[in-house]
């Protein structure tokens, strides 16, 4: 007992301080969550998998983990940037995002009420609209005093002229869940309250820092760290139709969040960043005896938060931090996750995975992006579990997501070079190790 208090402390601590850090997958949602679910290309909603990190997939799958506890940490790889080039070679510009490092901790516990109910809890990120251009990086809209946008802020520096370019979005899920079986346990009901805790800094956009594009000059970029909170739900069912297939869905509500205060100025509705609504269904196939495989479809629905979903081409004719304020044009990602799995021996599981989701960031849309260049869309995964005894096993995934480039002009300087465009990219590396505690 004083083993599994001082786990569940320790992991609790550390998960509650670093969870939420960039995380950029299928748009800024993790392509999965739990480490055995990241080795299946994030599938999984009709296979809990003897993991309480079902939760975050599907919250009816707790009937089937029993009592334990899971901690996983990945360690995130981003490497992403910016190219442009022009006729004139006034506007040619390009950089790397710095800060390339991410360590991601998630948590999750479950409990066996009796062999009906069960009750667990999560702990788990998304992020990734992260970017980190140093001060040195070249300027989209033209270096120094020299470029088209120098009158209107004259400070020298990097992207869109406020020295140090980017931006850095944090989310944190709290998940309490309850699950119940009916019909002889054929089928499993669960919900979550789910707590939201977001954050985010903003920086290098000194060029619209004034009352010709903003609502709330002053408050646009370079100010600090600002927070937001806000409470949703998901709900989810799984369905056991015969002893080789399981069906499942969920669906978690968009979740209103307070306002970023101190970027009241630059998101629309003056500062509002909510989060999505998402649904997810699919189905485990038991093909063989040693073998399982998911399948997937998860539909995210950036297209209902503004800040997010609106145009970034009004801008100049349409204020940022207005109700309809230009955003980041991104649009519904459609994701199809495939998995196997292979009980190779009795204490070693072995995995593979592919996940596509469609690029949110179109051509148009591609200057402003740059803050936040969401745009892989393939990732290759592979994992495996080790039972060390009949408590304890650990765990780790690897994914790899090559790299997607989007190109598209940049209107803000077509008066002085029509031909300039901007190019931004994407690729993704991303190992996982687990440990599971079981009661």
């Amino acid at each position: 007992m004083v083993f599994k208090r001082s786990l569940l402390a320790a992991s609790v601590a550390a998960t509650l301080i670093a969870s939420g850090a960039a995380h950029a997958t299928n748009g800024y949602f993790s392509h999965g969550y739990g480490v055995k679910s990241m080795g299946m290309g994030g599938s999984g909603v009709a296979l809990p998998n003897d993991s309480a990190m079902i939760i975050a997939t599907n919250p009816a799958g707790i009937t089937e983990t029993g009592t334990q506890v899971n901690f996983d940490i990945s360690w995130f790889h981003p490497v992403r940037g910016y190219s442009q080039t022009s006729n004139s070679g006034m506007f040619d510009a390009s950089a790397e995002s710095n800060s390339n490092n991410f360590y991601i901790p998630e948590l999750s516990a479950s409990y066996a009420i009796n062999d009906t109910s069960s009750i667990g809890i999560a702990i788990y990120g998304n992020g990734g609209m992260n970017s980190d251009y140093s001060s040195t990086a070249t300027s989209l809209f033209g270096a120094g005093n020299t470029g088209p946008f120098a009158s209107r802020n004259p400070s020298t520096g990097a992207l869109m002229g406020g020295g140090e370019g980017g931006v850095n979005l944090q989310q944190m899920f709290i998940a309490p869940t309850y699950a119940h079986k009916f019909m002889d346990g054929k089928l499993s009901v669960g919900a979550s309250i789910l707590f939201a805790r977001q954050t985010i800094k903003v920086k290098g956009l000194g060029a619209f820092d004034n009352a010709m594009y903003s609502t709330d000059p002053g408050y646009v970029t370079g100010n600090e760290v600002s927070h937001s909170t806000g409470w949703g739900g998901k709900i989810g069912v799984l369905f056991h139709a015969t002893d080789m297939i399981s069906l499942a869905a969920s669906y978690q509500t968009k979740m209103a969040m307070s306002k970023f205060d101190e970027y009241k100025g630059l998101f629309a509705e003056g500062g509002k960043f909510d989060i999505p609504s998402t649904w997810t269904v699919g189905g485990a196939f038991h093909v063989a005896p040693a073998w399982t495989l998911t399948a997937d479809f998860q539909r995210i629905n950036y297209s209902g938060v503004k800040s997010i979903a609106n145009t970034s081409t009004t801008l100049g004719t349409n204020q940022l931090g207005a109700d309809n304020g230009p955003g980041f044009g991104w649009k519904d990602v459609n994701v199809v996750k495939l998995g196997a799995q292979w009980q190779m021996t009795p204490a070693l599981q072995l995995r593979v995975g592919f996940n596509h989701g469609t690029n949110p960031i179109s051509s148009q849309d591609v200057v402003f992006n740059t803050l936040a260049p969401g745009v892989v869309k393939n990732h290759y995964t592979a994992g495996l579990t080790y039972a060390i005894d009949q408590h304890q096993e650990v765990s780790g995934a690897f994914m790899y997501a090559p790299d997607v480039t989007v190109t598209g002009p940049n209107n803000a300087v077509a008066a002085y070079d029509p031909s300039t465009t901007t190019t931004i990219h994407m690729k993704q590396y991303e190992a996982t190790i687990g440990y599971a505690y079981k009661f």
